[in-house]
């Protein structure tokens, strides 16, 4: 869909070169998390830990019976690729249930009498009692936790450009702080989380594997015999780099709606702008929204004109109006400020997201179930409309409809 070559974003281009192409911002973000979860080998392995210990306790009552008299306060989970708030639900039921689920696996290698199950409780009760466990488990929780903060509000339907913008800004902040000083943080959580459960908090010893050379010129590289550094080289600034990396890169196009429509967000700011500058802002902005075809000259706004109606606007709104009560005020002074009321609807109608759209696929599997498999495309179509929109569906009278087709579908006539 969003090919640029054959895709429908290339398509809708081709007729109209003006058209904003917007991915959804939460879906990008969840692909950030994704990619970052794959830079390392450890990182792969600790979430392939996390699945282990769901699926170990979930493959039987009994482990699972002991798993409940352990942990009351959440239940273990299986992260997925698609939920967007999988993984940290997944490491947050281990974060702070970690000495439990530790004593839960020593009491099925105590009371199992399964060699297949007590070996797998072992070598689990082995990995993820480690150190470089635990140490991943609080960083990964510290990062999932403020990601799904931000996902979460860039789900909004209601969201703007500004306010996602901004959020963005202050979670790359908040990573490049945590790149800094977050390690020394993690750390001391986990020598005392590993200290309460007789647990020693020293980093292994990695073996590395010596490579074999065709030549003698060849040089050896630098390995950092130290496990303390090689961990946080290998996986803690691997991924951290990679996740801030990702998210500027994939958030590009939303800098470029700030960069091009950041003075309309708040009509009340213009009244400390510079003329000067706003005259600016307005010419860049004709020049976003211009395009040449056939050697003719198309543009949807005159910045002149623009910037002669922001002089006025700007003195008759609020300092706390948002873009959208902008527009409905301007609304009613019956076609005054063309040019204004133009670059406000192309800016509102500018997606953030489009994750409520993506959701409604998930109905799919809940309407056209195994009962209903010769179901039409026209009654399948209704009943995802009433499933989707089922807000409004909670408000209609059902039994006005049934009394009404009853009445239409009855053979027996009333003479």
């Amino acid at each position: 869909m969003v090919g640029q070559y054959k895709g429908v974003q290339a398509r809708i281009l081709k007729n109209n070169p003006r058209a904003f192409f917007t991915p959804c911002a939460a879906h990008n973000l969840n692909l950030v998390l994704q990619n970052s979860a794959k830079v390392s080998t450890r990182a792969v392995t600790f979430f392939g830990f996390v699945e282990r210990i769901y699926n170990f306790f979930t493959a039987s009552t009994q482990r699972w019976n002991v798993l409940k008299t352990h942990c009351d306060l959440y239940s273990v989970k299986k992260w997925s690729e698609t939920r967007w708030e999988s993984r940290l639900s997944s490491v947050k039921a281990l974060r702070f249930q970690f000495k439990q689920i530790i004593n839960a696996l020593d009491d099925i290698i105590d009371i199992t009498d399964e060699p297949i199950a007590k070996s797998e409780a072992q070598s689990l009760y082995n990995e993820v009692g480690s150190f470089e466990f635990i140490i991943s488990l609080i960083i990964w929780y510290d990062i999932l936790s403020e990601v799904n903060i931000v996902s979460k509000q860039l789900q909004d339907p209601k969201m703007q450009i500004g306010i996602s913008v901004s959020m963005l800004k202050g979670l790359i902040t908040f990573l490049e702080k945590y790149r800094e000083y977050g390690f020394q943080k993690a750390e001391n959580l986990a020598k005392e989380l590993a200290v309460s459960i007789d647990i020693e908090p020293v980093f292994k010893i990695k073996r590395h594997r010596k490579k074999k050379r065709n030549f003698d010129y060849e040089g050896s590289d630098a390995i950092s015999v130290d496990p303390k550094e090689l961990f946080r080289t290998e996986f803690f600034i691997l991924v951290l780099d990679s996740t801030i990396v990702s998210i500027i890169n994939r958030f590009d196009q939303l800098q470029t709606y700030n960069n091009n429509f950041g003075f309309l967000f708040n009509f009340g700011k213009l009244k400390n702008m510079p003329d000067d500058e706003i005259r600016k802002c307005c010419q860049d902005f004709q020049i976003a929204l211009t395009d040449v075809i056939g050697g003719e000259e198309n543009k949807d706004i005159e910045a002149i004109d623009l910037f002669q109606e922001i002089l006025i606007v700007r003195e008759i709104v609020e300092e706390n109006l948002t873009a959208l009560q902008t527009l409905s005020l301007l609304k009613k002074t019956n076609g005054s400020f063309p040019n204004t009321e133009i670059a406000l609807r192309i800016l509102l109608t500018i997606p953030v997201t489009s994750a409520g759209a993506e959701r409604s696929f998930s109905k799919l599997k809940i309407i056209k179930n195994y009962l209903r498999n010769s179901l039409s495309q026209y009654k399948l179509t209704n009943l995802a409309l009433i499933a989707i929109e089922n807000d409004i569906a909670d408000l209609i009278n059902m039994d006005d409809f049934i009394d009404s087709f009853a009445a239409q579908k009855a053979r027996k006539k009333q003479f």
